[in-house]
């Protein structure tokens, strides 16, 4: 199994990706990286990277919002900071997203460069990688365990999954990351939110173990992997 997707967004000490078996792994950045987001929110209380508990929405979308990664503003204007609340201190957020995602980008292997535009990807298979024309491909982290506590699948927007677990047939991803630093809300203010990317090894290419992987464009071997992400509040 191709394990890729260890973690998606964490500031701090982030894992970016991990597989559990490879022959050759060679990352790119995308020219986009979009996601499509249903629910946003801040978590407080007895919150840990693995449980968002005691938490305040900010972002909420019944038929999704597409954000392209590429773009940190696109991810600000889906959350209202206006909508924490007053005495709460916050330490960890947490996002759920489609489990597919939408990529752009070549990454280069010993062989070639690689190139979107393949087949599809899905839970089941990376995405066919291209030596043609470049164009829009959707990507989706394979089913697993030993994820990290920051991430695990739902079937629902709303729903619990078990952290580190990417479960058969759910649909969506709940993402959890530390705040650069806790934040506790004043009354009477509204405090500006930060976010930043950095998605320069957000593509990647693994080709897998055995005969045949040898870093060349000729298999399901694209899939997304983890941007790193600042996410900070200020008066």
């Amino acid at each position: 199994m191709k394990n890729c997707f260890k973690t998606l967004i964490i500031t701090l000490a982030l894992t970016l990706i991990s597989f559990n078996v490879f022959a050759e792994i060679a990352t790119g950045r995308p020219t986009s990286y979009k996601v499509t987001a249903f629910k946003l929110e801040y978590c407080a209380g007895a919150s840990t990277l693995a449980s968002c508990v005691d938490a305040t929405t900010v972002g909420e979308s019944s038929a999704g919002v597409e954000m392209d990664l590429v773009d940190s503003s696109s991810a600000v204007s889906f959350g209202t900071a206006g909508l924490l609340e007053p005495g709460k201190t916050y330490k960890f957020a947490q996002i759920t997203i489609d489990r597919e995602f939408k990529m752009t980008g070549t990454v280069t292997t010993s062989k070639a460069t690689c190139k979107t535009g393949g087949t599809n990807g899905s839970e089941d298979a990376g995405g066919a990688t291209s030596a043609g024309t470049i164009s829009e491909q959707v990507l989706a982290p394979p089913d697993g365990t030993g994820n990290g506590d920051g991430l695990n699948t739902v079937s629902a927007v709303g729903g619990t999954g078990t952290a580190g677990t990417f479960t058969d047939n759910d649909g969506f991803l709940q993402v959890r990351w530390e705040l650069s630093s806790p934040f506790t809300v004043s009354a009477g203010k509204i405090p500006s939110m930060s976010i930043a990317f950095d998605i320069s090894a957000a593509l990647v290419f693994n080709d897998g173990a055995g005969e045949g992987a040898d870093g060349a464009c000729d298999g399901n071997d694209f899939y997304p992997g983890a941007p790193t992400i600042s996410n900070t509040f200020r008066y």
